[in-house]
C-alpha cells in the first residue's frame, strides 16, 4: 500500500489522538488486488473492542451489529474482545488467529495499525477496520456518513431552540469530530440563520466528570438545546435536570444509540444512531461467498429504510414536545439525503460553505471531496466559543487542513 510507511511512521502521534470512529488520514487509500478465496463451513468471527460493552456508545454500536451478524446468518459463530488497549492489539489480533478465526474485525481507527501488520502476516485470513480508509488484499475499510443524520438532528436543533443557543458538548478533537459539529450546524442555520452553536470541547470520548462540567457551562452560557459527541449519555442525562436560562426546559439529542433518549425521554428530542448490522452482515456474506472485493473504502450514504442504513434519526415520540411540522420536516429530508448522487452524499456541506472567519470553502454549486471531509479542522459559519460572540477556532491538536 501506497502509504503503509507514511501511516506506521506517524504511529505514535495518531495513536495518542486515535479514537473510535475517527478520520485521520489526507486520502483514502485503495489496494488493488484479488480478495481472498471463499470460506467454507462455519465462519468464525472475531471483534475488537476499544471499550466495554455496557458504554451504551460506540462499542455498544458494534456489539449490537455483531449479535446481528449472528441473528441473520446461520453459519456464523462470534466472540469479542473488549476494552483492548492499542499496545495490545497485536497480541489479542495473534490469539484470534490461533483459536481459527476467519474474519478479524477492528472496530475502531485506533486499530489500524495492528491490523495493517496482520494483515500482511496472515494472508489467509480477512480483516476489517472501521472508519481506517485503508485497504489491502485481504483488509477492507468500512464507515458510515453520520453528517447526514447530524444534519438532520441540526434542522431540528434550529427548530426546537427558543433562545437561539445551541450547546455542542466536544469529545477529542479529530476532522471526524469537526466534520459531525459542522454538518449539524449547517442543519441548524437551515432553518434558523440567527442561532448560534456554542462548542465546548472535552477532549475525550469517555469523561462523565468533564461532559457534566461542559453540559452545566453550555447551559448557563444561553442554550437550550444540548448534544453531545462523547460516548455516554451524560449530556442527556445532566441537561434534563438543568432549567435554561427563560426558565423553560434544556432539550437535548443523543448520539451513537437510537435508545439514547430512555435517559431523559421528556427532554431527549432524538438520537443520531449509528447501525452497523446490515452493512457488516452484507460484507461477511461476500466473504463465505468469495465475492467480497475489498479494495474500495466503504464510506456508506444513508438509506431510505433505517432498518437497512448504517446512519438515521431514531424516531420522535409522538407524546413527545417536537411539533408535528417539524417532525414531518425532518422526515421530508430523508428523501434527499438518500438519493443516489453526489450532490446528495455531501448534502450537509453543498456550496456555498463559508468558515466563521467568512472565508469561503465550498464554492456555490459545488461539494466537497472524501478527502476534504476527513481533513476538515475548521469550523463553518455559526460556531461560536462560550461567550457566544467569539468564533470559534478548531484546536491546534486537530490532525488535518485548518
Amino acid at each position: 500500500m501506497s502509504r503503509t510507511s507514511s501511516v506506521i511512521a506517524a504511529t505514535g502521534a495518531l495513536l495518542a489522538l486515535a479514537t473510535p470512529g475517527c478520520s485521520l488520514i489526507l486520502d483514502p487509500q485503495i489496494d488493488e488486488g484479488n480478495g481472498p478465496p471463499p470460506i467454507e463451513g462455519t465462519i468464525d468471527v472475531g471483534f475488537l473492542y476499544v471499550g466495554p460493552v455496557g458504554d451504551h456508545g460506540w462499542t455498544k454500536t458494534h456489539d449490537d451489529a455483531r449479535l446481528y451478524l449472528e441473528e441473520n446468518v446461520s453459519d456464523v459463530a462470534t466472540h469479542y474482545a473488549p476494552t483492548v488497549a492499542v499496545s495490545d492489539a497485536a497480541r489479542v489480533i495473534d490469539e484470534f488467529v490461533a483459536r481459527g478465526d476467519d474474519v478479524i474485525v477492528g472496530t475502531s481507527y485506533d486499530f489500524l495499525v495492528p491490523i495493517q501488520a496482520a494483515a500482511l502476516r496472515y494472508p489467509d485470513r480477512r480483516f476489517l477496520i472501521c472508519s481506517g480508509f485503508q485497504t489491502g488484499p485481504n483488509l477492507g475499510s468500512y464507515f458510515g456518513r453520520m453528517e447526514l443524520a447530524l444534519y438532520q438532528a441540526g434542522v431540528l436543533a434550529g427548530r426546537m431552540t427558543r433562545g437561539d443557543r445551541i450547546g455542542l458538548v466536544g469529545p477529542v478533537v479529530i476532522p471526524e469530530s469537526v466534520r459531525h459539529m459542522n454538518a449539524f450546524t449547517r442543519g441548524v442555520r437551515s432553518v434558523n440563520p440567527d442561532a448560534r452553536v456554542l462548542v465546548r470541547w472535552t477532549y475525550a470520548w469517555f469523561d462523565p466528570e468533564e461532559e457534566t462540567a461542559a453540559t452545566e457551562e453550555l447551559v448557563a452560557a444561553g442554550a437550550d438545546v444540548i448534544f453531545g459527541q462523547t460516548d455516554t449519555p451524560v449530556p442527556i442525562q445532566v441537561s434534563a435536570e438543568l432549567s435554561a436560562m427563560d426558565g423553560g426546559p434544556v432539550y437535548s439529542i443523543g448520539y451513537d444509540n437510537p435508545d439514547s433518549c430512555q435517559f431523559a425521554p421528556s427532554r431527549c428530542l432524538t438520537s443520531a444512531y449509528w447501525n452497523w448490522g446490515p452493512m457488516i452482515t452484507r460484507i461477511v456474506t461476500e466473504m463465505r461467498d468469495g465475492t467480497w472485493e475489498p479494495a474500495t473504502p466503504i464510506y456508506e450514504q444513508m438509506k431510505p429504510d433505517p432498518s437497512e442504513s448504517v446512519v438515521y434519526l431514531a424516531p420522535f415520540d409522538p407524546t413527545g414536545p417536537v411539533p408535528t411540522s417539524v417532525r414531518l420536516e425532518i422526515e421530508g429530508l430523508v428523501g434527499e439525503l438518500t438519493a443516489d448522487s453526489e450532490e446528495s452524499r455531501h448534502h450537509a456541506f453543498r456550496g456555498p460553505v463559508e468558515d466563521n472567519r467568512g472565508t469561503t470553502r465550498v464554492q456555490s454549486g459545488a461539494v466537497p471531496t472524501d478527502a476534504d471531509l476527513l481533513n476538515m479542522c475548521w469550523f463553518v459559519e455559526g460556531i461560536y466559543e462560550l461567550d457566544g460572540t467569539t468564533p470559534a477556532v478548531v484546536p491546534a491538536v486537530c490532525p488535518g487542513v485548518r
